[in-house]
């Protein structure tokens, strides 16, 4: 079964080391803020590290009682990163056996950054497939709309501070 893929992408005017330092160690509480009947991530438990090496684990905690469990699965300093969300406690439990995100993170010869995050429902079965593929291509692009922006604004802010201090 093929998964439910969607993929967004942001250019920003700051360097590739400094994007990729603020974004991946960012707080999700402040970027996943809900989006619809889409919950927000309300807190972070059980992290096994600072989300810097492939293996490292943590439980996302959403604002419907649910949770999910994240897995860094790749990470290449400054240029990417991937992790696999699976033991969904919510509703989508019943679509999605897991999903995959990955952030890729792309300098220009101006110093810009491309950041692009794509991410794969896998579904559960043949028949939550085109439930899940409806789902990725409306409701949850619009989230990750949503969320780049948010993280793209935290970052701009950051990286400003930074130059002035």
């Amino acid at each position: 079964m093929s998964p439910a893929t969607t993929t967004v992408t942001a250019t920003v005017g700051v360097d590739q080391r400094t994007v990729f330092g603020l974004i991946v160690p960012i707080d999700l509480t402040t970027i996943f803020t809900g989006y619809g009947v889409l919950p927000a991530v309300i807190s972070i438990k059980r992290q096994t590290g600072a989300w810097d090496a492939v293996g490292q684990k943590r439980t996302v905690c959403l604002s419907d009682g649910s949770t999910a469990r994240e897995q860094l699965t790749g990470y290449d300093e400054a240029r990417y990163f991937s992790y696999r969300v699976r033991e969904f406690t919510g509703a989508i439990h019943y679509l999605v056996r897991s999903a995959d995100g990955a952030w890729w993170f792309d300098a220009d010869a101006a110093g810009q950054t491309t950041i692009r995050w794509q991410y794969a429902f896998n579904p559960r079965s043949r028949f939550t497939q085109p439930v899940l593929w409806l789902l990725s291509k409306t409701l949850w692009r619009s989230y990750m709309r949503h969320v780049l922006s948010r993280a793209v604004a935290q970052l701009q802010q950051e990286a400003l501070l930074q130059v002035t201090s």
